[in-house]
């Protein structure tokens, strides 16, 4: 099965945003939080999973812009192609934004599994694409 993938060209915002947690069994297994943001989805893999209660921490690598039809995937990604294995959807729903800005993101998950306020903050001393990831209260 062909990803949708990488080519977020072309696609229109909705007014609703939404977005979608994958579980992502690649060559190194890890979870996709995306986010719908200007016709887009802002994605980030996050090796040991969305925290689902306040006071963790988790790695958020920020995987690049993805198409909008990203969000009802689920399927194999044959191997050679960017992301090979398997894709599941783990969660998914809307969300609200609250802030967002260059060095900080605070959003309002409501989905089956993730509910709540969640922060991405930058975390520059790790690498210009890492994120932490936190639940707040």
């Amino acid at each position: 099965m062909d990803y949708p993938g990488n080519d977020p060209a072309g696609e229109k915002t909705e007014s609703l945003q939404r977005f979608v947690v994958h579980c992502h069994r690649s060559k190194t297994p890890h979870y996709d939080l995306r986010l719908e943001r200007h016709g887009v989805l802002k994605c980030w893999a996050v090796p040991k999973g969305i925290p689902d209660h306040p006071g963790l921490r988790r790695l958020a690598i920020d995987s690049g812009d993805h198409a909008l039809s990203v969000l009802d995937f689920s399927g194999t990604i044959t191997e050679g192609q960017y992301g090979a294995g398997e894709i599941s959807i783990y969660d998914s729903g809307t969300y609200e934004t609250e802030s967002w800005k260059d060095e900080k993101i605070v959003f309002v998950l409501n989905g089956r599994k993730f509910k709540g306020r969640y922060v991405l903050v930058r975390f520059k001393k790790a690498g210009d694409k890492d994120w932490l990831l936190m639940k707040t209260r």
